[in-house]
């Protein structure tokens, strides 16, 4: 006897032995400087740690420049960017993009060059590598060499390299005379010989590190979707400021380390630059406009509010504390 086929038994049978997943689970795209870097890592590890996944995101990272990652999130090609340097740069010229969270208020950097360059004088007619023009590293380039008597328009060549591993290599292959370096790649270049002309937390009183960064459309189009980023941040920095075995144990893994003391090395430099909650104090923000501005040559008044909002990170922080949340 022929039996008919029944394509609803079919896919009713289909679904017992192939269940849909409960949720599907958005994705999420994030612009950094590079796939891993230390500002990032508190993400890196919200990320191993299942925050975003708790969240309801699957994150996909992609390493850009600032001032391009500044367009990718105006165009709608990325959700959010942490070059929050790069975003002051871009705000300040009304380029509509707010910073929400503050991962880092000091420079963890140090200024590292040539083992044969002992002091400031000697970088005179050289070049020095930077990640962008307008961003944190070239603000902050400029910062110490004139407080050393270089005139970083006239004595030296600021030159576009990259990430800290892409100006790493150019220090290396002697392409540069010196850069600055986070502690990671200053910590193996100190080791190889070459030398660590300043720390960049000694000649700053105010700066801005990472952060989580997004388009104003953004804001408006998905409000609760900034939220639950707000919060995965949030978990992120907790995990990373409070688990410090656990944490040394994921940069291990992050940055490829074999070294566990450096590591350990690294993870207390980054510690001492983290912010607890996200938000800085708001003097520092005012100094940083004002600094932006004259860096950009930008004559207007410029209000705190058109260029950060912490409302989103301030509500997140209420709601992890009234949980009980804890890493």
């Amino acid at each position: 006897m022929t039996k008919k086929f029944n394509p609803l038994l079919l896919g009713l049978i289909g679904l017992c032995l192939f269940p849909r997943p409960s949720f599907a689970l958005e994705n999420l795209r994030m612009a950094a400087a590079s796939a891993v870097t230390l500002s990032t890592l508190y993400l890196q590890m919200a990320q191993r740690e299942g925050y975003f996944k708790e969240e309801g995101f699957h994150v996909e990272v992609i390493g850009i420049r600032g001032e391009v990652a500044v367009k990718a999130a105006v165009s709608g090609e990325v959700d959010f960017f942490t070059q929050a340097g790069s975003a002051l740069a871009a705000a300040v010229r009304g380029i509509p993009v707010k910073i929400l969270l503050i991962a880092e208020d000091k420079p963890p950097w140090d200024l590292i060059a040539q083992p044969q360059i002992k002091s400031f004088g000697q970088l005179k007619g050289g070049t020095i590598g930077v990640l962008s023009l307008e961003g944190s590293v070239a603000v902050l380039t400029r910062q110490i060499l004139h407080k050393n008597g270089i005139d970083p328009a006239k004595d030296v060549t600021l030159m576009v390299m990259g990430s800290n591993a892409s100006r790493f290599l150019a220090l290396r292959g002697r392409a540069i005379q010196a850069t600055l370096l986070d502690p990671a790649n200053s910590f193996q270049a100190r080791k190889e010989g070459f030398s660590k002309l300043a720390a960049a937390g000694d000649y700053v009183s105010h700066y801005l590190g990472g952060g989580i960064v997004v388009a104003d459309g953004r804001m408006r189009q998905a409000p609760e979707r900034i939220s639950k980023i707000m919060r995965v941040g949030l978990k992120g920095l907790a995990f990373f400021l409070t688990r410090r075995e656990s944490a040394i144990g994921h940069m291990m893994n992050l940055l490829n380390l074999k070294d566990r003391d450096a590591a350990a090395d690294i993870y207390d430099s980054t510690v001492r630059v983290t912010t607890r909650d996200g938000v800085p104090e708001e003097g520092l923000l005012q100094n940083l406009i004002e600094d932006m501005r004259k860096t950009t040559g930008v004559k207007r008044d410029i209000r705190i509010g058109d260029l950060f909002d912490f409302s989103f990170v301030r509500k997140a922080n209420e709601e992890l504390k009234a949980s009980g949340w804890k890493p």
